[in-house]
């Protein structure tokens, strides 16, 4: 691979807002594993968390977070440990983690149940897939964001930033708001927000939009997403009770004013332009791409979720096969499929039909010694994901329903010397801004392979065009980008509450 010039992201600038920020998410920050009675911290993958890391260190911050007792003591080895030796107060973390616990009755209502089969779905547009019918989902969603906010109210004082994070807890501004009612609270979606029409089915819809009114700033990935809220918030509660103001993009609301945004999320790009570059993963790029003895390869990476056309695709490699037979032992593709929320009965069938119809199409076209499709089902490291992305002419990320799709921005982000091809959903958050992809319906199977095969013909300038303006747009709104743009709107925001 030939080197371009680095990048040029914009410098990030010192928050300006005095106080501490605390983060209250679903996830933690950092694992901590042991060997034996040595204890290993390590923080997990993620551009959220290796965004806001360096912000909460500098400002002594809290992370707020589900105590998962299965991963607070991660046996990595086959040494035994000794957990009852282990003084767990001991362990100096970078800051404070504050552990909300919960009872396994929770986790499987709260987490498994109203987040991941009602929530999840219904905002992706799976509405056949929610089920809406477990009466203990609902009272456990509630049971757990009371938890959650009580343990911010007990951390923090009014001077502090209180960011929320996602779909698991959409209760708590409102629920923090009541006990703290001067407090600076904000919340930021990671999924998309659907369509009215959709919102509208979901019972105790006027609760979630009353909790989310909770906060000072409630940010989006792009402005449909805060359209769609604008929409609910206007059409579903009381005209008595809210006044929404489209100009400016802000509701008025018991006495106070919140504002919406929209605020694409992205990626560290100098992280992953300085891996790219190191020769150690050159070296395992070129060692790699010895493995797969084919013109061509494409790859696409994604959690193995139902949202993510992971099915789809491979229907779309299938009709490519059939109908550009040239590709035939010329082309491979590679499917990296992380596995998530494997205790889901839809999650474990989703499996079940990926690896059928991957054994079948192997079966229909493999002939000597060459296979159409690699199948890979576990997690990687992002190393491991960026030394794949620098043998990959094509990535197909082809979600049914995705809130941004940061898979897609770190493709562009390793293709350093400018080569690629970006074959993208017009259904993600980040077809937003990536305007230079192949963009394709994934509902459209054969426009699908014909988009393939487009990637595959586009003359060499015109492919290297379009990957340096993506990366430039990559560059420019890196994760540290947003995360000052979305700190210094939240100041503004309190600011003219």
């Amino acid at each position: 691979m030939t080197e371009a010039k680095a990048l040029q992201v914009p410098a990030t600038r010192e928050l300006q807002t005095p106080g501490r920020l605390i983060i209250v998410s679903n996830r933690e920050p950092y694992t901590i594993q042991t060997h034996g009675n040595e204890i290993r911290i390590e923080r997990l993958p993620g551009g959220l968390v290796s965004a806001l890391d360096p912000v909460l260190r500098r400002r002594d911050g809290i992370w707020i977070c589900w105590e998962d007792a299965s991963k607070r003591s991660v046996e990595v080895d086959d040494v035994s440990s000794d957990d009852d030796s282990i003084d767990w107060d001991r362990i100096e973390l970078p800051y404070r983690i504050h552990p909300v616990p919960l009872t396994q009755e929770e986790i499987n209502h709260y987490y498994y149940g109203y987040a991941n089969t009602r929530l999840w779905p219904l905002f992706h547009y799976f509405i056949s897939r929610c089920n809406f019918f477990d009466e203990r989902d609902w009272p456990n969603y509630v049971t757990a964001n009371q938890k959650f906010a009580d343990a911010v109210v007990t951390c923090t004082t009014q001077e502090d930033w209180i960011w929320v994070q996602d779909y698991h807890l959409l209760l708590v501004p409102e629920l923090v708001r009541q006990q703290c009612p001067h407090h600076k609270i904000s919340l930021f979606l990671h999924i998309p927000f659907p369509a009215l029409e959709v919102f509208k089915i979901l019972p105790k819809r006027d609760v979630i939009l009353r909790g989310m009114l909770g906060s000072d700033l409630l940010g989006f990935h792009i402005p449909d997403y805060a359209e769609y809220f604008l929409d609910a918030v206007e059409r579903l509660l009381p005209a008595e009770e809210v006044q929404v103001c489209r100009a400016e993009k802000c509701i008025f609301y018991q006495g106070r004013r919140i504002q919406v945004g929209a605020f694409p999320i992205s990626i560290d790009v100098k992280k992953i332009e300085g891996l790219v570059r190191s020769p150690t993963l050159q070296a395992k790029a070129k060692q790699l791409r010895e493995t797969y003895p084919v013109e061509y390869i494409g790859i696409s990476v994604d959690r193995l979720d139902y949202t993510k056309g992971i099915l789809e695709n491979l229907e779309a490699l299938q009709v490519f096969f059939e109908k550009y037979p040239q590709y035939l032992e010329r082309f491979s593709f590679i499917q990296i499929a992380a596995p998530t929320r494997t205790a889901v009965p839809a999650y474990q069938q989703m499996r079940e039909q990926v690896e059928q119809a991957i054994g079948r199409i192997n079966g229909l076209f493999s002939r000597n010694n060459w296979v159409p499709i690699y199948y890979f089902y576990r997690k990687f490291s992002l190393e491991e994901v960026l030394t794949y992305f620098l043998i990959a002419d094509v990535a197909m990320i082809t979600p049914l329903r995705d809130g941004m799709n940061l898979v897609a921005k770190e493709y562009c982000a390793a293709r350093v010397d400018h080569s690629g091809v970006l074959i993208l959903s017009e259904f993600t958050g980040a077809a937003y801004e990536l305007k230079e992809a192949l963009l394709v319906n994934p509902f459209s199977i054969e426009q699908m392979a014909d988009t393939l095969y487009q990637a595959l013909t586009l003359p060499p300038e015109v492919a290297q065009g379009k990957m340096r303006a993506l990366r430039q747009t990559i560059a420019s709104h890196d994760i540290h980008q947003w995360v000052q743009s979305y700190m210094d709107a939240f100041a503004d925001a309190v600011a003219h509450r």
